[in-house]
């Protein structure tokens, strides 16, 4: 964990972050509300370099997925590279972020 003023950030492992899919995630994009205010995680990640400015200024969110039993968000923000992207890991029960992870399509499911 990383501290900076008052903002902690995580890095989630892969086992962690695969603990928090089930079969099926629903792209819930267009109905999500948010549950928590992520940008003051995402400022710290911007401010750390790792996500970049203008995502972080125009608040820019890809895609959101829920988990089938609807206990984590996956809040996806874009970065420079294709299919690669910032995954914000939101705990619905908690209400809470649980971490992110840097989430490289091309590697993970061979996309191109």
């Amino acid at each position: 964990m990383m501290e900076q003023g008052l903002i902690m950030t995580k890095q989630l492992t892969q086992d962690e972050f695969k603990s928090t899919f089930t079969a099926r995630m629903l792209d819930v994009t267009e109905t999500a509300e948010p549950t928590v205010n992520i940008w003051p995680y995402v400022q710290q990640l911007t401010n750390d370099h790792l996500v970049l400015d203008y995502v972080y200024n125009k608040q820019l969110v890809e895609k959101v997925y829920r988990n089938y039993q609807t206990t984590f968000d996956h809040i996806l923000l874009p970065t420079n590279d294709p299919n690669v992207f910032m995954v914000i890991v939101v705990d619905l029960v908690r209400l809470k972020i649980m971490g992110h992870l840097q989430l490289d399509l091309n590697k993970e499911y061979g996309i191109d």
